[in-house]
Order: structure tokens, then C-alpha cells, then sequence
């Protein structure tokens, strides 16, 4: 099952979809957008609050 991320959900002006075969890869790919693209560090505070915003992809 894929699973998604959008970083809309988390209140970011971002249209950025990262889809992922499992969460541990999701979490990966969106901390690497985090910072690549918003400057952004997930501490484990903020990777909590973004698993809570995953989504099986088509949901």
C-alpha cells in the first residue's frame, strides 16, 4: 500500500506531494523536503505531528 504526505496538511504553502511504499521511507523522503526546500529540520516533535498527516495515497 502507498502512503502520502502533503505538506498542505501541516499548514505550509507547499503543493508538494511525497508518496512512499512505507511510512519509515515516507518520513525519510519528506525530512529531505523539509530541509532541502523549506529550510527545515524534523526534530521528533515535528516527525510525530507528520505521521499523524499521513494518508494512504488516493485517500
Amino acid at each position: 500500500m502507498t502512503v502520502e504526505f502533503h505538506c498542505q496538511d501541516v499548514g505550509v504553502a507547499c503543493k508538494k506531494v511525497t508518496r512512499a511504499d512505507t511510512a519509515e521511507e515516507l518520513v525519510e523522503a519528506v525530512a529531505a523536503h523539509a530541509r532541502r526546500k523549506h529550510g527545515v529540520e524534523l526534530n521528533p516533535t515535528l516527525v510525530d505531528y507528520a505521521i499523524t498527516k499521513v494518508r494512504s495515497s488516493g485517500e
